[in-house]
């Protein structure tokens, strides 16, 4: 027991230092169990506990896949991480889980796999997922189901945190606007580094270590310094 709280403990501070993302858009799932609600696996209360109400839960009618999705109101967003709390007392139905980050809502997904449940064993209920990856939908889909009972996958979230920022901005509340000089204004949302690296315009004949960020063969003419650090090239007019 205490081991549990002390797992959930790290988790919630996981989340607190991180932006949950999970207020600007809208859930959806693959069917409805009772009165449950899709939306009400990002509210709170943070817990594995479960009741219709508080948790999203997909019909127990056997059907080869169930899946609960996410989109964004805005475009795209960088994902740090995912959090998820499922059912108390359920992981077999967890079993075999893949959780993606996707451009589409296409099922089964067909972007990035941020993490796939391994065999063999039963996976934690509770789990921080690292994702680091951009994207418009995050979607937990199951097409192994609880080899158990063989009643056919089954998704009952009773909470997820999807971390990270738009794309564009970076910081703790997401406040901070990513660099111009990033390629396509894309930022990590911890530290403002540039993920795709620095504009090489400034950089003469656009040339550039993508590794280090040092102007091989310098600046274009009006702008100075080496190395492309996102102040790199400044204006010297």
């Amino acid at each position: 027991m205490l081991f549990e709280l002390l797992v959930q403990a790290a988790v919630q501070l996981t989340i607190r230092a991180q932006h949950n993302l999970t207020s600007y858009g809208n859930a959806s799932q693959s069917t409805l169990f009772g009165g449950s609600n899709p939306q009400a696996a990002t509210l709170p209360p943070i817990t594995n506990d479960y009741t219709v109400g508080s948790c999203s839960t997909t019909n127990t009618d056997g059907a080869s896949i169930a899946w609960w999705g996410f989109q964004f109101s805005f475009e795209f967003a960088f994902i740090t991480d995912i959090t998820i709390y499922y059912r108390k007392d359920y992981a077999v139905r967890m079993d075999g889980f893949k959780l993606y980050v996707t451009n589409t809502s296409t099922i089964p997904p067909d972007g990035y796999l941020c993490y796939e449940d391994p065999d063999p064993g039963i996976p934690n209920i509770t789990q921080n997922i690292p994702c680091n990856q951009l994207g418009k939908y995050v979607i937990y889909y199951d097409d192994k189901g609880d080899v158990q009972t063989n009643n056919g996958p089954v998704v009952e979230l009773c909470y997820v945190a999807i971390n990270g920022c738009e794309k564009g901005m970076w910081g703790t509340s997401c406040s901070e606007s990513c660099s111009t000089k990033c390629i396509g204004h894309h930022c990590h949302p911890e530290n403002g580094s540039c993920v795709w690296g620095c504009d090489e315009q400034k950089c003469l004949n656009n040339r550039w270590d993508k590794q280090t960020g040092v102007c091989t063969e310098g600046c274009v003419t009006g702008w100075t310094a080496q190395i492309c650090n996102c102040t790199k090239c400044m204006s010297v007019f």
